[in-house]
């Protein structure tokens, strides 16, 4: 049984270093359990709210994921070093009896060994006990530091992700109010003038979310300053611009490329990062009544030629909305 006991702690080791390693290093999203723990942990607290994004329960879900992820980790770490400790009666002496540790004196020394306290009232048994006692004594110390240096950064990509919320919000409530608020009676150079810009802060944002997946987890109850929903408000309106509004009134595509291309980043990332399921949900259109009375588009709008890649990013879009708490007309009512 001991050798039981001592398997299982190796394979918790080598597990939760690879999901520090992959979480705070690999730019690829969470590891395997950390991925996990965020995904379950943010659809119990979205179901507790009623899947209602106007709830304040959900603007507590970001840090409290900090706190059960960094708990986590220390926690498999101690139970691995206890479970490899349990593999003889002689791996923990006491240092001034030189007598075996019980089960209690083992969890206590596990945990100063992880935490490098270094008390000294007991001692590794054997020569091979004290290389682990090390190893476990390093990733400790290795620990603490990559957390100070992960997770004061993600803090700062909250910031920017409310900034950029906030920015977005700015443009117009709705689609067709975004589009009547930039046309100067003769072309959309207000609108296009803050393309590269608003292109280069959802490109920030999607390579946050890399390096930082938990951000995605960070709400808003503020439904006017909600990133996802202003992101998807923002979608919206370059659809009208592309399929609804008139060949003489619509910008040049060459201009709103940029932003495209933004997006396209955006919801690949989106994919690598959560574990969002792809569905084949029909999405409403934008209302367009304020456009039509102002004669900026056809009777109904092109939206047959909607592309391929646009009705996809489209049905991420409502996805991630829900997802959020909120409901797709929400784009249209802020």
């Amino acid at each position: 049984m001991n050798i039981v006991w001592c398997i299982l702690g190796c394979l918790l080791f080598f597990s939760i270093i690879m999901d520090i390693i992959q979480t705070t290093l690999s730019m690829q999203g969470g590891g395997w359990l950390t991925g996990r723990i965020s995904h379950y942990f943010w659809k119990a607290a979205l179901k507790i709210s009623g899947n209602n994004g106007r709830s304040r329960i959900l603007d507590h879900v970001g840090y409290f994921l900090l706190v059960i992820i960094l708990t986590t980790w220390v926690m498999v770490l101690w139970l691995s070093l206890f479970l490899l400790l349990n593999f003889s009666a002689e791996t923990v002496l006491n240092s001034t009896t030189k007598m075996p540790a019980d089960i209690w004196e083992k969890i206590y020394y596990a945990g100063y060994t992880i935490s490098t306290l270094g008390v000294g009232d007991y001692i590794a048994g054997t020569n091979l006990w004290r290389i682990v006692t090390n190893i476990y004594s390093f990733t400790g110390i290795i620990f603490l530091t990559m957390s100070v240096t992960y997770f004061i950064p993600m803090i700062s990509a909250v910031i920017e992700q409310r900034k950029l919320g906030i920015k977005l919000s700015s443009l117009g409530d709705s689609p067709q109010q975004i589009i009547l608020n930039h046309w100067n009676g003769k072309d959309f150079s207000q609108f296009t003038s803050q393309v590269m810009d608003i292109a280069d802060s959802l490109i920030q944002y999607s390579q946050h979310h890399r390096a930082y997946p938990i951000i995605h987890y960070f709400h808003n109850s503020k439904e006017k300053n909600t990133i996802i929903l202003q992101l998807a408000k923002l979608f919206e309106t370059l659809i009208l611009m592309k399929y609804a509004l008139k060949e003489d009134v619509k910008p040049s595509l060459r201009d709103l490329k940029p932003l495209e291309i933004a997006f396209e980043n955006y919801t690949e990332v989106i994919f690598e990062v959560t574990y969002l399921t792809r569905k084949e949900d029909q999405v409403e259109f934008p209302q367009t009544l304020d456009l039509k009375e102002q004669n900026m588009m056809f009777s109904e709008g092109d939206f047959s030629e909607l592309t391929k890649e646009d009705a996809e990013i489209r049905r991420v879009f409502k996805m991630l909305v829900h997802q959020d708490g909120w409901k797709w007309n929400d784009i249209e009512n802020q």
